[in-house]
């Protein structure tokens, strides 16, 4: 997505080295100390050998562990995982970094943190021309990514980076009330609106302010008015209505709000509500052939050693 490359490429916290490939084919012997070694890594990641930087990168990791290049290595390999594709790899190596390396400049910025966050939204579903829209499919990377986003809002918020997740937290909250509101059309146009209320009250309170509160607010009356709870049907038309006034669902707003007068009258927070809990299941019943458990016969009593068994009629 073209947004978050240009998030990617404003909080770059540090610069490769640029040029051309400047370092032997991976056939070759490896350089001798850990600065040579990150280089190389350096050059093949700008030459956009992803794997070949990986290798290098690898290399000071493994053999020079104590060399603060090893650091730097570790945070190499984790890019290139990212711009290779493999988001969960490098979702993983973002996250371990930061707690890893605390004291780390990208760390202390927040950058490795919002990473480890962009990760997971790039690994969320995408339009194809094939496949459902992406409000249709499995949501798990971007609760993920808002995960990874909380924990950074609790440990980075202040840092130079916060403006950029702000951004992509926003974009994150935005595809997830896309689905939850497909999900909500979905038990509507089923006339099951008992299903989409839970997910419409939850997505008023959780998802306000990102552009599609009119849309939250029309389906949520809708919903109401459908269940006959016309006062708060009639409320959330009157905020519709108040709120955003321009929008095309404010102005319809205007219309359902004169039908619930016509209807049912004026304003009335007595008015009975409808019982919204949820109907208990009944047991099945039993079918009527069913051979009920034979209780097993009571075994005779112990006959103490010695003894003879009454006689009948005694």
């Amino acid at each position: 997505m073209r947004f978050l490359r240009v998030i990617l490429a404003a909080t770059l916290g540090f610069a490769l080295a640029a040029g051309c490939k400047t370092g032997p084919d991976l056939s070759a012997d490896y350089a001798q100390t850990a600065r040579e070694n990150y280089e190389l890594a350096v050059g093949e990641f700008t030459d956009k050998d992803w794997e070949e930087a990986i290798q290098y990168a690898d290399f000071v990791r493994i053999r020079f562990p104590f060399s603060r290049y090893s650091v730097e290595a570790e945070l190499l390999i984790a890019r290139a995982e990212f711009e290779q594709g493999n988001y969960i790899t490098s979702q993983d190596a973002f996250r371990q970094f930061a707690k890893l390396h605390p004291t780390h400049e990208h760390t202390r910025d927040g950058w490795a943190s919002f990473m480890a966050a962009a990760s997971a939204f790039m690994n969320a579903p995408r339009g194809f021309f094939l496949l459902p829209p992406p409000e249709q499919r499995d949501q798990t990377p971007l609760r993920e990514a808002m995960t990874e986003l909380r924990y950074y809002f609790d440990h980075y918020a202040g840092t130079k980076t916060e403006v950029f997740a702000a951004k992509l937290r926003d974009e994150v909250k935005r595809q997830l009330l896309e689905h939850e509101l497909y999900v909500a059309r979905f038990y509507l146009d089923r006339d099951k609106p008992e299903g989409a209320i839970g997910r419409l009250e939850s997505a008023h309170a959780t998802y306000p302010g990102i552009g599609l509160d009119g849309e939250v607010l029309f389906l949520l009356g809708i919903t109401y008015l459908r269940m006959d709870e016309i006062e708060l049907a009639r409320n959330t038309f009157t905020e519709l209505q108040t709120q955003h006034p321009a929008h095309h669902h404010g102005k319809q707003a205007r219309i359902y709000l004169k039908y619930i007068y016509d209807e049912f009258g004026p304003s009335d927070p007595n008015r009975q509500r409808p019982d919204r809990e949820l109907p208990k299941p009944i047991p099945p019943k039993e079918p009527k052939n069913r051979k009920r458990p034979v209780k097993p016969e009571a075994a005779p009593p112990v006959r103490p050693e010695g003894t003879t068994p009454p006689k009948a009629g005694s």
